[in-house]
């Protein structure tokens, strides 16, 4: 009796592990799958957009969703001088953000909601847009959905940051870290929304969880305009409320539920398919439980990952 209740607490320690690691997988390259077809799909919109301006677009077979050539088709298109432009709204595409130091090139898509960060780098409504006056400001992730800000840590004063928008192109650099390591960048307190406050600088501040793994705290690059500014929006009807990335980057706690009902469900749907092998075949029984067990822990993963912090 002993030796059964070992094996089976034996088996279930396996599966548990197993899980565990499959969901280690899921965040780290799963969700990157999903920001790839996010980041495609803003591209496509970007394009489609430019297709119809006065100036014209890639069309046809010629339709790209390659940011950094996207990028010089919109920096193209801009109306020169720049005429002001409302935000988007939330969901929606911004333009592009390239920092060539760390080779990132991704659409930045307007809000900082755990489903638009999931798309890609998001800006803070209320802020301002990337180019025009005053502080605009951009977060990402780390680690997960493509972890856009991967290696912001990398970042030195100097180190060119450049954003695409319809107004044209802009050039931010890397200010010195306030603290006086001669970093490119800084940590605050997931409470430290000061970094997102208007200034009368012209400047770019991009933010991420910190340490790598972690929403401890956030890691914060400062970089300054240095090409000239664009006209500011039109100002809306209700002016917004910045957005803080305290709330946004949390996870919901509703969603554990659902993770464990699916995961016990995949354990329900696994134990019929053993039942069902010792009654009649293993192997056809196995293969017909195995789709379904797959899925219900593709789904279980999905709810689990919006329980945790973004990270």
């Amino acid at each position: 009796m002993l030796s059964r209740v070992l094996g089976w607490l034996g088996r279930s320690m396996v599966v548990a592990g197993l899980f565990i690691l499959g969901f280690v997988g899921f965040q780290l390259w799963g969700t990157g799958l999903q920001t790839s077809r996010s980041q495609d799909q803003l591209a496509a919109e970007i394009s489609t957009d430019l297709s119809q301006a006065p100036s014209g677009g890639r069309t046809g077979d010629d339709a790209t969703t390659d940011p950094e050539l996207l990028a010089k088709d919109l920096a193209a298109a801009a109306t020169v001088p720049a005429v002001a432009t409302p935000a988007p709204s939330s969901g929606q595409p911004v333009g592009i953000i390239q920092i060539p130091k760390i080779d990132l090139a991704r659409v930045v898509v307007q809000g900082v909601s755990k489903s638009d960060l999931k798309k890609g780098p998001g800006h803070y409504g209320g802020t301002a847009l990337p180019g025009q006056p005053g502080n605009s400001a951009i977060a990402g992730h780390r680690t997960t959905y493509g972890a856009p800000f991967n290696r912001i840590d990398e970042l030195v004063p100097g180190d060119e940051i450049v954003t695409t928008t319809p107004q044209g192109q802009f050039t931010y650099k890397v200010r010195a870290a306030p603290d006086g390591t001669g970093r490119g960048w800084f940590t605050v307190k997931p409470s430290g929304v000061l970094v997102l406050a208007p200034t009368q600088t012209n400047q770019l501040t991009l933010t991420a969880c910190h340490p790598k793994y972690s929403a401890r705290q956030r890691i914060v690059v400062v970089a300054d305009l240095v090409t000239p500014v664009a006209p500011a929006s039109p100002p809306p009807a209700r002016p917004p409320k910045v957005v803080t990335d305290e709330p946004t980057l949390g996870g919901d706690s509703s969603q554990l539920l659902l993770a464990a009902a699916f995961a016990f469900g995949a354990v329900a749907v696994g134990m019929a398919a053993w039942f069902l092998g010792t009654r009649w075949k293993k192997w056809p029984a196995y293969l017909l439980a195995t789709p379904f067990v797959l899925a219900l822990v593709w789904f279980s993963w999905t709810h689990l990952d919006r329980y945790l912090p973004a990270l």
